[in-house]
């Protein structure tokens, strides 16, 4: 397996970001990881050139300098890189205006998946702890199935701007791959040994930890963040759903600030993964990406989260965008009734 370094394309917009480069890892192309992936993502990691990393730019410099600040309005990574505005104007609207958001189709299909990859990971583990190690990986894959069947109506009926035949497919599809991915992690792991303490198995069967909880209160973000998966030795996964942006580099950055300050564990690497489901062509495209938490993109999540808590305590308006992504949940609001 190799890795090839690629810089973002220049069509896509910056927001005058200056985004360090994406490691795309060649070869993983799935959304539920296991161990054979671990150990590829950790080759390839320490080939990698370190990222270089200036102590105060460490999470858990946080009563220094730059890291420093205020505990006036604590912001959720989102609000900081969510890419909906530009100017911040969706966080002013929701923090100051408290204007209400409005749902759409491509915010409903990223809550989808991200639902579904959480209550998967979560399920493969409960199953295995309630079947006290009496499973092995056909048994797994069987009980998934059911549970999938029975679940699929509850979960799907709360997406209905999909549309009921699109939402269940991406349910059906993700679902059906997390039950493979983890039977097939599951027999390797009992061929190994058959004799595992419960607990073993489970962690050798999922490496992930979904929904993981970070306090970021010290460095100005919410006291409730949540990491889509945490993942050994220590990295940090957050999954995209939207179109590639250098800005979503970012989100990673800041995850990782808040689990240094909290945490106290250096953070290098996170994994950004893309999803792209079309129902209508049945595909699913998923690109993880390497992405090094240098200095420089430190620097750049700061400014951004200092610029939107400033906007918030001195009370500034912004501006409406230029041009506003149709999936904004406040279009509605700033482009007068266009609701995209």
């Amino acid at each position: 397996m190799s890795v090839t370094v690629m810089y973002p394309s220049s069509d896509i917009p910056t927001l005058k970001l200056k985004a360090s480069p994406l490691y795309y890892i060649i070869g993983v192309r799935v959304l539920f990881f296991t161990w054979d992936d671990v150990v590829r993502f950790s080759r390839e990691i320490r080939r990698l050139p370190q990222p270089e990393i200036d102590e105060e730019l460490r999470g858990w410099s946080w009563g220094d300098s730059v890291m420093a600040s205020s505990a006036t309005w604590l912001l959720g990574v989102s609000d900081i890189t969510g890419n909906f505005c530009p100017n911040g104007r969706d966080v002013y609207l929701r923090y100051v205006l408290r204007i209400k958001q409005r749902d759409n189709q491509v915010l409903q299909k990223g809550r989808l998946i991200h639902e579904v990859f959480s209550k998967a990971v979560t399920l493969v583990k409960r199953i295995i702890y309630e079947s006290n190690g009496d499973i092995d990986g056909g048994k797994l894959y069987r009980l998934m199935s059911d549970v999938g069947v029975k679940l699929r109506s509850e979960v799907v009926s709360k997406y209905d701007l999909i549309g009921r035949e699109g939402a269940m497919w991406i349910f059906d599809k993700l679902w059906d791959e997390a039950a493979r991915t983890y039977s097939a992690a599951l027999d390797k792991a009992l061929s190994r040994s058959a004799y595992m303490a419960l607990e073993s198995l489970v962690a050798a069967t999922v490496p992930l930890i979904t929904e993981f909880p970070i306090d970021g209160s010290l460095i100005g973000l919410s006291r409730a963040l949540r990491i889509d998966a945490f993942m050994p030795p220590s990295l940090l996964v957050e999954i995209k759903s939207r179109k590639p942006d250098p800005i979503y580099e970012l989100s990673l950055v800041g995850y990782a600030l808040a689990f240094e300050s909290h945490y106290e564990i250096p953070i290098n690497y996170g994994i950004l993964v893309y999803v792209d489901v079309d129902p209508g062509i049945k595909r699913v495209f998923v690109r993880p990406s390497v992405i090094p938490i240098s200095s420089k993109a430190r620097s750049e999540f700061i400014e951004l989260r200092d610029r939107r808590k400033e906007m918030l305590i001195y009370g500034e308006v912004p501006r409406v965008a230029e041009h506003c992504p149709v999936e904004c949940p406040y279009i509605h609001y700033c482009r007068g009734g266009l609701d995209g």
